[in-house]
């Protein structure tokens, strides 16, 4: 007999794949510290290991090596064949991505982590790929050196004296399930290289002379030994308990953030000394108004903004002239432990005094620990911003004509007045700051102190009209006159941007605040949408788009325009988001839940930025915004656009959360209706069963023992009650057509007194107790009905009124023509209807007081069918009191014609 039980790789196996808990795939890296250590062996040896246990493993990408060893190591495994890509007339193999999420294998294997991708494919970079295939669960083996770790580019750039273009972000490190340093010797390694092992001949003797040199390597080596045992320790202190409650209060460090060329070497060194202290850090950017950013510089800027974000750091924008002061400020009220600054080679000038920011940050903030990271690259001095601010605008001298004709107008009469000059020379100060305030350019501001001099000099001073001067002293007044208009003027220039900055800042804030009050009053989830849509256009100022999203498929799409463009524009950009590519990057974007498109390193020739917005672990909808590479979002207006994105994925939470409640709500108000419906179903329906059964019990046992007037007595009980039990079961199977929508309505003219009579031929009633009367005002009055159900209404409402009302009551039906309507009426003289009942008389399982001996208790279903009946026929059952006693019951009806043929 066949031994069915697993074996021990089998469950060795499944408990590794139960390991992986949340779904996501775990990443192993095997680290090295130079080519040629054998990364990629080891890795292809542990794979052969883990498929031996039954792990089901596929080889990804495999650099081809020119080693036998590790080329053998491929065979018996499964190799995923690569995506060839044609680019610029090479062709290149590349990771196919796609074929291995289709194969979904337990582990896969993807050599070279930080391998740049050709820019065809969906990642720019490999370990952009690897995240990918991580999130969808599955396990991943991937080498890399330590050279291609960010935050150590610089140290291994001033070692070796090479710089590495292919760098990883230090958090596929820090967050790696395991990392396995590969190790060897630097003298084993070296005759590697000299026999041929890592590269051909001619490499490696160029290898030997440059990067392979001892002193590099053993370097090199003790960096991977450090990173590695440090990484290890973190971990091992976040799963310790004992570990973690030694360790002291978290370390904040601080780094500016700026357009230089050098400042990419300060922040690296801030994230290395971070990762060391096992705490977080922050770059400030200082943004002033009086200067620009060209477009190298700015593009320079968004790249260190980027490689902050890589390296774990939270960038932060404040506006301030002074950088020193920012700083300072900044680290007092954000419990900054150390600050980390560059050091320049820019030596202080006599018209810069204390130039140095270290040694002003030294005495703003005494107590604080500074690290100064040396810099040899500096740029040349130039005056940055200055250039593109050298415009003159013609509509500014026309401003300048009337104000000084103006300044000059008022002068004359101060100086015929005997006004001092002092005096005037102040209106002519004034005049330079009004037009500082009302003019565009920085040259009039320039321009406007030089002229203010002239005419003064040309008006006011001996001789007058002429630009002579005779008194010794007027050099020195027209001096400080210039000086002092030039500083106004370049004050009100400084005061009016940062206005102005303040005004766009606040605007962004109110943004924020009233999306959070819109959403907060948003009910249905069109409204939802609409408003977050709308507050997002109103930030960023570009056409944005909303994909609702079921199944990660686009259900409708929604575009919302900028009042900015034109409508030519808006009909253009809601163009591009019609293709088969954009909606390509939407479906990846809502399957991955992460953000793709342009500014991003996922899907980076896209039209538009993507954004999930996801719903518990569903993605309900993807915002599609128009950015474009050469005008991306500012970093302030970035995090304003995620909290907005944050608000609206939480008013959605709310809406589809109170959905739920609602659809929770109404399932126990069913099941509580299927409760009381069994309750009462189980008495109505036992009573008249026993009076049928017992009745015929008697009958087929006495036989000739009773006579003829007892069995006709037992014979109207067995039909009465088989009636009362046929009109249940009908009331029962109407509700349930009803509710399941299945009800069909056949509407045609009918006569009314026949559709009356025939109701009334059907009533279960005892001629003795009640008398019923039956009225139409006219012979033939027809109306628009589906008679079947109608005359169901009917009995319903004339057995409710038997059951109801004491004997010796009176009933009435009347119908009569109203206008285009036919009313009905069901009147009756009996005990009436309390006012709180009626408030809810037509709900269902509403019953009332008895007041007949041999009624049987209803369901309470009869008024509440009635009324839906009448309401399909586009009409209200409503009830009244009747005068003196009694109630009545009406309701109308479409009054229907008849074609008659001659």
């Amino acid at each position: 007999m066949e031994d069915k039980r697993p074996s021990s790789e089998e469950i060795l196996a499944k408990i590794k794949q139960l390991e992986k808990g949340d779904g996501t795939g775990k990443l192993k890296i095997f680290l090295g510290y130079a080519a040629g250590v054998g990364k990629t062996y080891a890795m292809l040896n542990t794979a052969h290991q883990d498929q031996k246990l039954g792990i089901d493993v596929v080889v990804g990408y495999v650099e081809p090596h020119a080693r036998p060893e590790t080329t053998a190591l491929l065979n018996g495994l499964e190799i995923i064949p690569t995506k060839k890509i044609t680019y610029k007339g090479k062709t290149f193999e590349e990771l196919d991505i796609d074929a291995v999420l289709e194969r979904n294998p337990t582990l896969v294997l993807i050599d070279e982590l930080a391998h740049t991708n050709v820019p065809s494919m969906r990642h720019l970079k490999r370990f952009g790929d690897v995240e990918e295939l991580l999130a969808k669960g599955i396990d991943v083996y991937t080498t890399v050196n330590i050279q291609h770790i960010e935050s150590l580019h610089d140290l291994v750039e001033e070692i070796t004296g090479i710089q590495v273009r292919e760098r990883i972000p230090d958090y596929l490190i820090d967050n790696a399930a395991q990392i396995r340093l590969v190790d060897v010797e630097p003298e084993d390694l070296i005759q590697r290289l000299r026999e041929g092992k890592i590269y051909q001949s001619e490499q490696a003797e160029k290898a030997m002379e440059h990067f392979f040199q001892k002193s590099n390597l053993v370097a090199l080596r003790e960096i991977a030994l450090r990173r590695t045992a440090d990484t290890i320790y973190y971990k091992q202190s976040l799963e310790n308990v004992s570990l973690s409650n030694n360790t002291q209060v978290e370390e904040h460090l601080l780094v500016g953030i700026s357009s230089s060329p050098t400042n990419a070497k300060v922040i690296r060194t801030t994230a290395r000394l971070a990762q060391a202290l096992h705490g977080k850090f922050t770059a400030l950017y200082v943004q002033k108004s009086t200067n620009k950013e060209d477009e190298a510089n700015s593009e320079r800027l968004k790249l260190h903004i980027k490689l902050t974000e890589q390296l774990g750091g939270h960038v932060v924008t404040v506006q301030e002239e002074d950088v020193a002061v920012a700083l300072a400020n900044y680290a007092r009220i954000s419990g900054v432990t150390k600050l980390v600054i560059g050091k320049t080679s820019t030596k202080a000038q006599w018209w810069r005094p204390n130039s140095k920011i270290s040694d002003r940050l030294s005495s703003y903030v005494p107590n604080l620990p500074m690290y100064i990271v040396p810099d040899r690259e500096n740029e040349s001095l130039r005056f940055q911003g200055i250039v593109p601010q050298l415009k003159f605008a013609w509509m500014d001298l026309l401003k300048m004509v009337i104000i000084f004709g103006i300044a000059s107008a008022i002068g004359m009469i101060f100086f015929t007045s005997g006004v001092s000059e002092a005096n005037i020379i102040t209106i002519y100060i004034l005049g330079v700051l009004v037009l500082a305030m009302w003019s565009t350019g920085w040259v009039i501001s320039v321009i406007s102190s030089l002229v203010a001099v002239l005419i003064f000099n040309f008006l006011f001073t001996e001789p007058r009209f002429s630009f002579e001067a005779y008194h010794w002293d007027y050099p020195m007044t027209f001096l400080i006159m210039f000086i002092s208009g030039l500083i106004t003027s370049s004050l009100t220039r400084k005061v009016k941007k940062q206005a102005v900055e303040a005004v766009r800042k606040s605007y962004r804030m109110e943004v924020l605040f009233e999306t959070n009050r819109k959403l907060q009053h948003a009910r249905s989830l069109e409204e939802i949408i609409s408003e977050g849509m709308t507050q997002i256009v109103k930030l960023v100022e570009k056409p944005a788009v909303f994909f609702d999203m079921t199944n990660q498929l686009i259900k409708n799409k929604m575009f919302f325009k900028t009042h900015v463009m034109t409508a030519a524009e808006n009909n253009a950009n809601e163009a591009l988001f019609d293709n088969v590519n954009e909606r390509g990057v939407v479906a990846w974007v809502a399957n991955n839940k992460q953000a793709a498109g342009v500014t991003t390193d996922t899907f980076p020739e896209a039209n538009a930025y993507y954004i999930p917005i996801i719903y518990g672990m569903n993605v309900e909808g993807v915002v599609g915004i128009m950015l474009t590479r050469e005008s991306p979002l500012p970093s302030f207006e970035r995090h304003i656009l995620d909290a907005i994105i944050n608000e609206f994925s939480f008013a959605l939470d709310k809406y589809y959360l109170q959905k739920t409640n609602e659809e929770v709500v109404r399932e126990a108000e069913l099941e509580q209706m299927r409760a009381t419906f069994l309750r009462s179903i189980s008495h109505d329906l036992r009573t008249p069963l026993t009076s049928i059964s017992g009745n015929s019990d008697i009958l087929l046992l006495s036989g000739e023992q009773i006579d003829d007037t007892q069995k006709n007595q037992l014979y109207h009980d067995i039909n009465s009650n088989s009636k009362w039990l046929l009109q249940m079961v009908e009331n029962l199977l109407a509700v349930s057509r009803l509710d399941g929508g299945e009800l069909s309505i056949e509407m045609q003219p009918e006569l009314v007194e026949d559709i009356l009579q025939e109701a009334l031929s059907h009533v279960m009633h005892n001629e003795n107790t009640h008398r019923i009367h039956c009225h139409v005002e006219s012979e033939l009055l027809f109306a628009m009905m589906d008679a079947r159900l109608i005359i169901q209404v009917i009995i319903n409402i004339v057995n409710n009124a038997l059951t109801y009302t004491p004997a010796g009551s009176e009933i009435s039906v009347i119908a009569q023509e109203v206008g285009d309507h036919v009313q009905i009426r069901i009147l009756d003289n009996g005990p009436g209807i309390s006012d709180s009942l009626k408030a809810r008389l037509f709900e269902p399982f509403t019953t009332g007081k008895i007041y007949r001996s041999d009624s049987r208790r209803g369901l309470g279903l009869g008024l509440s069918l009635c009324q839906a009946i009448v309401k399909v026929h586009e009409s209200e059952l409503t009830v009244e009191d009747n005068v003196p006693t009694g109630a009545i019951f009406s309701f109308t009806l479409k009054k229907g014609d008849v074609q008659v043929n001659d």
